[in-house]
């Protein structure tokens, strides 16, 4: 393998990484979004402030 193989080696390795990460994160939002949703839904109706 020759150094641009190298070079492309390591672009793939972080796309790899970024698009774990972004896939991670938005599990995680999405869990953040059911909990919010659960601990609106367990408050008492009408004392909900922006």
């Amino acid at each position: 393998m020759g150094s641009w193989g190298f070079v492309l080696l390591a672009y793939g390795i972080v796309w790899l990484a970024l698009v774990l990460y972004f896939l991670s994160l938005k599990n995680r939002m999405r869990k953040a979004g059911t909990k919010l949703s659960q601990l609106r839904s367990a408050g008492s109706p009408g004392k909900h402030e922006k």
